[in-house]
């Protein structure tokens, strides 16, 4: 890949990348949304990057060349805003308008993208690019940044510069995640474990389901407020309790002053916190059955507490279920679409595939499957 892109960059360009860097796309297979209670999420970084190619220009110029898409933007350091029509190159411009903010000293530049992690899926193809050219400029401008900056500075990217919903946890597992291993991150400490993945027989294995994610920011907005009207509802600011401290007895029934809506969003994140635990103690005991069913729980509760799923990957999540071989799967992701992440014998996964001949008869697209495996966090490839 790094040959590959390197000559992209020559011929787009007519000169060699200073820089190459690259950072993984990402799976949460526990706990994406309860970010804003300060819990617990259990992610793991996939085999599969998004690279960035860089060099500096004379001037004060910004070029952008999406390789994948063999299209072409443009800015300056001067001009630097959002635009609806720049689309991809937007989160790189985020990144350097966050920089920027910060107080470092960017010059023009020219960057070419090149992605292995598919977009719009749910496997966080943004935070990959996001980190990637983070990573880029702080290697180019040779910037004195902490880990925190490059973290806050990617998250900016999306959540200010573009003013989408996007929380630390993706750029944080991009960015700090270790082959072979899961991403433990503990969002009230910002402390991160690295629980080791088992391997063989365990596999993971993602289905596009090839229905998009279509989850809305606002509809994203209210899964976190559900959490904020429960903190004030049971009183946890004067308490100094943590949402993470409370059971699932403490929201068993009617709250008041907290609707029906909110309450069974604060429970599903209330069992994702013990699910999380549950399913690290099974795995790291070699019960991979034990570690499937919490999976399948959990996408239960997507579906029926938090009610963000749809009938494709409720059939993907159920038929896998059923299937010899397979011991758990469920929904990632926003939600209304995207994919399934599936634990299975992977010597086993023709049974699987044999399933999802199935789906396409009855929902008419095919969907496709594909094994992950843990992979490494942000990296920098320096060209030969």
């Amino acid at each position: 890949m790094i040959d590959q892109i390197t000559i992209h960059h020559e011929k787009e360009y007519g000169e060699r990348p200073t820089v190459i860097t690259s950072a993984p796309g990402k799976i949460d297979l526990l706990g994406e949304h309860g970010e804003v209670s300060q819990g617990y999420v259990l992610s793991l970084a996939i085999d599969r990057r998004f690279y960035i190619a860089a060099s500096l220009r004379p001037d004060n110029s910004l070029r952008f060349f999406s390789a994948n898409l063999n299209e072409r933007k443009k800015s300056t350091i001067a001009g630097l805003k959002y635009k609806r029509e720049d689309r991809w190159a937007n989160y790189s411009k985020g990144v350097i308008d966050a920089l920027i903010h910060m107080g470092f000293n960017i010059r023009g530049l020219n960057l070419t993208l090149f992605s292995e992690v598919p977009m719009g899926i749910g496997l966080a193809s943004s935070s990959a690019l996001t980190v990637a050219t983070v990573c880029a400029m702080k290697e180019l401008f040779s910037l004195d940044m902490s880990e925190a900056q490059i973290i806050e500075s990617a998250r900016s990217s999306e959540s200010r510069f573009m003013n989408l919903h996007e929380g630390i946890r993706s750029p944080m597992v991009s960015y700090y995640a270790r082959a072979g291993h899961l991403t433990l991150l503990d969002i009230h400490s910002l402390k991160v474990e690295y629980p080791k993945f088992p391997g063989p027989p365990a596999a993971l294995f993602v289905t596009d389901s090839r229905v998009p994610e279509s989850m809305s920011d606002e509809e994203k907005g209210e899964i976190d407020e559900s959490c904020r009207d429960c903190v004030q509802a049971l009183d946890m600011g004067n308490s100094g309790m943590l949402f993470r401290d409370l059971s699932r007895d403490d929201l068993s029934s009617t709250i008041e002053g907290l609707s029906e809506r909110s309450r069974r969003v604060c429970l599903h994140v209330i069992k994702e916190n013990t699910r999380i635990h549950e399913f690290l103690k099974a795995v790291n005991n070699g019960s991979f059955h034990m570690a499937g069913r919490i999976l399948f729980r959990s996408h239960e509760s997507l579906r029926d507490l938090l009610e963000i799923s749809c009938p494709e990957l409720d059939w993907l999540a159920k038929r896998a279920v059923e299937t010899s071989g397979i011991f758990g799967s469920r929904m990632i992701g926003s939600g209304y679409g995207g994919c399934t992440v599936t634990l299975m014998d992977g010597k086993l996964k023709s049974n699987y595939e044999e399933r999802l001949e199935e789906y396409d008869r009855i929902f008419g697209f095919k969907a496709s499957v594909f094994q992950v495996e843990p992979g490494e966090g942000a990296r920098i490839h320096l060209p030969d």
